[in-house]
């Protein structure tokens, strides 16, 4: 049984990779595709968690590409479920390099996706409330709902 609630914090999730010679574009940097997938992927498992089973990728509403990423470097991706409606989920995925030489992180990309929790016949279902608890939790969740609101109203 799915709970009616869960915080935010119990769906992050952070996946590490290092960025691989296969993995370039032609400049030599992290090849946007791999990205991509990256964060879908950083982004399903905070979803999984926060839905407590299955959920597919609904849309990846937005990308900012800040910063390239080298090969060599390690790449970061932090997700967490930011606002939920009945069966979808807003995920924000916050991106970052890491320089192994040096220890410098810096935050490079961030994206936005929207996962819909589904059942065995994959038809949507309801995922259980999200309930911020800190400061920063609040603010991420209102600005989620902000997203949210805007992209109805498109």
């Amino acid at each position: 049984m799915i709970p009616p609630s869960r915080p935010m914090s119990f769906s992050r999730a952070e996946l590490t990779t290092v960025v691989m010679p296969h993995m370039q574009n032609v400049l030599g940097d992290l090849f946007g595709g791999h990205l991509m997938a990256l964060v879908d992927q950083a982004a399903a498992v905070a979803a999984i968690r926060h839905a407590g089973g299955p959920a597919v990728t609904a849309s990846i509403d937005r990308v900012d590409f800040r910063e390239r990423i080298p090969v060599g470097a390690l790449v970061t991706c932090v997700a967490s479920v930011d606002f939920v409606g009945n069966s979808s989920m807003d995920v924000s995925v916050e991106v970052y390099s890491e320089q192994v030489a040096t220890g410098e992180r810096r935050h490079t990309h961030t994206a936005h996706v929207v996962f819909v929790a589904i059942d065995e016949r994959g038809k949507p279902k309801r995922v259980p409330r999200l309930e911020p608890q800190t400061p920063e939790e609040h603010e991420r969740y209102e600005r989620a709902r902000q997203h949210r609101e805007s992209r109805a109203r498109s």
